[in-house]
């Protein structure tokens, strides 16, 4: 445990002398907020006046301050190349400056234009006018800066967790699993060598498959093959007390899961539903395609007090935070058990491997 924790630190560390850079304001969604938090100012402008405003005025207001913002936003992300060279201080602090440049620009333009067309600030408001803008810009720049940048750390810190969790899970695959692996192998070399050939090579592939980031993208063909091999090794050592029914042809090959998603929930089938047991039972994979989404389903035997506590649930919690990351809402990791067998229900969306 304190090997895990030591773990943790470091790639926390590790993260915070990196630092995490601004998001791309290119993209819609971060334009979308940008447009909904300058509306929410200018209504708390206008709740600001007492009533003191009228329709037409807070028209006017809200069409000139989205046009403002998409500007400002929309020049960040011209610059988004030239922040991408800097630190990771340097280019929040660039975005700011760059926003209030841009707003500087633009209310000045907007100001003369409006003057000249008898409808802006005239000449005795326009100072004013270009100031207040470019105030207002620096004030929910930094309110909004300042929320993505605690946003982008919170990500970073819980990608580094993640990372460090799953290796710490993996690293054990339980100790006692790999020294009951090992026993296995040795009592297999005298009177089957072949077999245990192969389980050695199972055991290797499934370290390997522990060394791979806890945020990358494998095949789901890859991750159902290290799944195999893992059982493998536990049907060598426990023999005729699992069993393991495989319906997953209905999969799609071609979608794509993050590494190490599955063994850790067979693991805990195998711990605490089959190893519980003395006469064991079946582990079901079930897996299908449901629209835009992979649905895996594992099922495994309640253990003999007729409830399945999971322990302190560090492999589920583990997946989840990795799913919740990568997937967002769109993924999800759902269990229950009824009086006979414990569910672990994996939902993923659809995304297809790009490697060759």
């Amino acid at each position: 445990m304190n090997d895990s924790r030591e773990t943790v630190s470091s790639r926390q560390n590790e993260t915070a002398s990196r630092g995490v850079y601004p998001p791309s304001f290119c993209r819609w969604r971060l334009l979308l907020a940008v447009m909904l938090m300058t509306q929410i100012s200018v209504l708390l402008m206008a709740v600001a006046t007492l009533g003191q405003f009228s329709l037409v005025w807070l028209g006017i207001t809200s069409l000139y301050a989205q046009a403002l913002a998409l500007v400002t936003a929309l020049g960040v992300c011209i610059a988004r190349a030239w922040l991408g060279r800097l630190s990771a201080r340097g280019a929040w602090l660039g975005s700011w400056l760059i926003a209030v440049a841009v707003a500087l620009a633009f209310s000045y333009t907007a100001g003369i234009i409006g003057t000249v067309l008898a409808m802006g600030p005239g000449r005795e408001g326009f100072t004013v006018f270009v100031w207040q803008s470019v105030l207002a810009v620096a004030l929910v720049g930094v309110a909004l800066l300042r929320y993505l940048f605690i946003r982008a750390q919170w990500r970073a810190q819980v990608l580094a967790q993640s990372e460090a969790r799953v290796q710490a899970l993996q690293a054990r695959i339980r100790p006692h699993f790999l020294f009951n692996s090992l026993n296995t192998i040795a009592s297999l070399i005298p009177e089957e060598p072949i077999a245990a050939e192969r389980a050695i090579e199972d055991l290797a592939d499934l370290f390997r498959g522990s060394m791979r980031r806890a945020d990358s993208l494998i095949s789901l063909t890859e991750e159902l093959d290290l799944a195999r091999r893992y059982l493998q090794m536990e049907q060598r050592r426990l023999g005729d007390r699992i069993a393991v029914d495989w319906q997953v042809s209905e999969l799609p090959e071609d979608a794509s899961v993050l590494p190490l998603t599955l063994q850790p929930l067979l693991e805990n089938a195998v711990a605490h539903g089959i190893q519980s047991r003395a006469d064991g039972g079946e582990i079901r994979v079930y897996g299908r395609a449901e629209k835009d989404n992979v649905v895996i389903t594992i099922s495994n035997p309640l253990g003999l007090d007729g409830y399945d506590n999971r322990g302190h649930g560090m492999a589920l919690l583990n997946i989840r935070e990795r799913l919740e990351l990568a997937f967002g809402p769109n993924a999800s990791l759902i269990t229950h058990q009824n009086d006979e067998k414990f569910f672990a229900v994996l939902s993923l969306p659809y995304v297809k491997n790009t490697d060759n």
